[in-house]
């Protein structure tokens, strides 16, 4: 793995989490998940991720995670319905 590779996967593992980073989405409504969890299922096809980081943040960033998708964390009804509910869903925002 080069070290690009490497540390963008490391910030992944870092950053996932398993909460929406929106208005009106708190803590306590969805679960947190292990970094070491969120890198078994970087593969999985039955798992969407989602980067949820302001708009600003994701721009200024070197740090994509190669498959996570760009979603608006201050539009949630844009894109929340678009994933099946059988579908493991992580978004993060760090």
């Amino acid at each position: 793995m080069s070290g690009k590779t490497a540390g963008t996967a490391a910030f992944a593992l870092f950053a996932a989490v398993w909460i929406f980073c929106a208005p009106g989405f708190a803590e306590d409504e969805a679960p947190r998940i292990a970094k070491e969890e969120v890198k078994a299922l970087l593969n999985d096809p039955n798992v969407a991720l989602l980067d949820a980081r302001i708009t600003q943040d994701w721009k200024k960033s070197d740090k994509k995670i190669k498959g996570a998708v760009r979603v608006d964390p201050l539009d949630v009804g844009a894109w929340a319905g678009k994933y099946p509910k059988d579908k493991k869903i992580i978004v993060y925002c760090a």
